[in-house]
């Protein structure tokens, strides 16, 4: 059965707008679990069976209890063994619940990404959990040439593209396109640049960013931030520009992208 996605992306944007971020701003500040998680305590196909592959969208607090429900015997538990052997049980999951959030609302802005762009375009995103595993977000193809997405968060200061475009990720693509999604602190930008004790070429760094954020992104009323329209139509047009002199092989990143 073919998918309504501007139906879907309707009901997503509106999950989106109704999650209680400030529920949750605890669990940004709780960092026990860093460690890397092995494949079977990755929470990657919970997230896609409740948010991408279908629409029945949990609210944080009920996905993390079937996630919890799922890997706690025996996977949980040789975590627990190996790295807090000693700890409460309570602990441990206060660790997880905060590192699985920070996962949650990354993967969220990935799937917005992924339903306007398949609500937008004849050409639709094929985004799995193991796609993601290997670093891909989602692949499309555009002029018969397979297309990886990934996902990038840069800030203003605007980071280094550190992902490789490995030899298991081009077997399943000929090309890999960083889509940059630009995190910065709205309030703190404004303050600089109306500081008058801040440097001119910081200020005009400052003003870049915030003119680069409202020009693709829409932060919504609870402070999550969403990408506009045009900004896919821009990156579409900018992938089928480049693909004209691609090499297969070759990574565009996200400074060919967004023009900074």
């Amino acid at each position: 059965m073919t998918r309504n996605w501007k139906k879907d992306l309707a009901k997503f944007e509106n999950f989106l707008r109704n999650i209680d971020i400030q529920k949750y701003a605890r669990l940004r500040m709780i960092k026990t679990v860093e460690q890397d998680l092995p494949r079977d305590l990755l929470p990657l196909e919970i997230y896609y069976k409740y948010y991408w592959d279908t629409t029945d969208f949990k609210d944080y607090d009920e996905v993390f209890r079937i996630y919890w429900s799922e890997k706690l015997n025996p996977y949980i538990y040789d975590f627990i063994k190996k790295y807090f052997y000693g700890c409460s049980l309570q602990f441990v999951e206060e660790g997880f619940k905060a590192r699985l959030y920070r996962i949650w609302m990354s993967i969220l802005t990935q799937f917005h990404f992924q339903y306007l762009w398949n609500a937008l375009f004849d050409e639709k995103l094929i985004s799995t959990p193991e796609l993601d595993m290997m670093g891909i977000d989602a692949i499309v193809e555009l002029n018969k040439v397979k297309i990886a997405i990934q996902v990038k968060k840069v800030s203003y200061r605007r980071e280094a593209s550190d992902r490789r475009f490995t030899r298991r990720q081009q077997s399943h693509a000929d090309i890999v396109v960083e889509v940059p999604y630009l995190v910065i602190d709205i309030d703190d930008l404004k303050n600089k640049i109306a500081n008058p004790r801040v440097r001119e070429s910081t200020k005009i760094k400052c003003q870049n960013a915030l003119d680069i954020f409202n020009k693709n992104f829409i932060k919504l009323d609870n402070g999550f931030v969403i990408s506009k329209e045009e900004y896919l139509r821009h990156i579409r047009k900018v992938i089928l520009e480049k693909l004209k002199t691609a090499e297969k092989g070759k990574k565009i990143t996200y400074d060919e992208v967004l023009i900074w």
